[in-house]
């Protein structure tokens, strides 16, 4: 069996300090090297626009941003580069299988890409200026693969397929978004409402009162390719099971409550 190690990183303090004490550990890392080679044979088949990503993290997570801009100055480099690798909005992802267990009082999960692709970081990060305290892996460094915050709630991701992508965020900036500012199951469900999804993921997510839910996402497209807002259209409740289907047309997103 290859060996493969994680580092374990714990810091208190902002958001904009821990971008910055990430980006020094990260210069010329093999991290930094790994993604430059993949670069070297692959085509970015996105742009980034600065002012587009900026408006769409700072209305979910202001801190997330700061910290992006704490990784620019330990980094030295140009923010448009910053947001190629970190952003996590307009960012193409690779196939996956993962998959996740759950049942009372835990969660386990399966991940099916392979190693390399991986940042092999695990990182215990409490904000002094905003934000819930996060433990957990992290994906492209600012995002989160799964993890638990301090309130006890736990999410966690699987790829439904990449097709008709919208401009969005991508799953592990999701996930890190709904742990950085979420208590809930609830306030999970409605903040996946309005964050706009670039591809189709389930997100499971578990609260600390036991309550279970897998969202199931996707990029909501008009007839012209605009990014929209999701709405509620319709809610379906069977006892402990309930479906809340939005825009069916092109795009939705669904949530099922999961019995424990």
């Amino acid at each position: 069996m290859k060996h493969i190690y994680s580092e374990i990183i714990q810091f208190r303090g902002s958001h904009y300090d821990f971008g910055n004490y990430q980006g020094q550990k990260l210069k010329d890392s093999l991290s930094v090297k790994n993604r430059e080679n993949q670069w070297k044979v692959r085509t970015p088949r996105f742009s980034i626009d600065i002012g587009e990503a900026k408006q769409a993290i700072r209305a979910f997570a202001p801190g997330v941003w700061e910290e992006l801009l704490g990784l620019q100055d330990g980094l030295e480099w140009p923010l448009e580069r910053v947001l190629q690798e970190y952003g996590g909005y307009r960012v193409n992802i690779a196939p996956s299988g993962c998959s996740v267990l759950a049942g009372e009082n835990y969660i386990i999960r399966n991940y099916d890409y392979h190693p390399k692709t991986y940042d092999g970081r695990f990182l215990f990060f409490q904000p002094t200026d905003q934000g819930y305290a996060i433990a957990g892996p992290s994906q492209r460094i600012t995002g989160r693969m799964d993890g638990i915050n301090e309130k006890g709630l736990v999410v966690a991701y699987n790829l439904t397929n990449r097709k008709k992508p919208g401009a969005g965020f991508i799953c592990s900036m999701i996930g890190r978004l709904l742990l950085e500012s979420c208590e809930d199951v609830t306030e999970a469900v409605e903040m996946a409402r309005e964050i706009p999804h670039r591809h189709s993921f389930s997100y499971l997510v578990y609260d600390g009162d036991g309550e279970m839910v897998v969202i199931e996402a996707s990029p909501v497209v008009s007839m012209l390719g605009r990014q929209r807002r999701a709405r509620i259209i319709s809610t379906f409740k069977r006892g402990k099971i309930a479906f809340i289907s939005m825009i069916p047309k092109n795009g939705w997103i669904r949530c099922r409550k999961m019995p424990i």
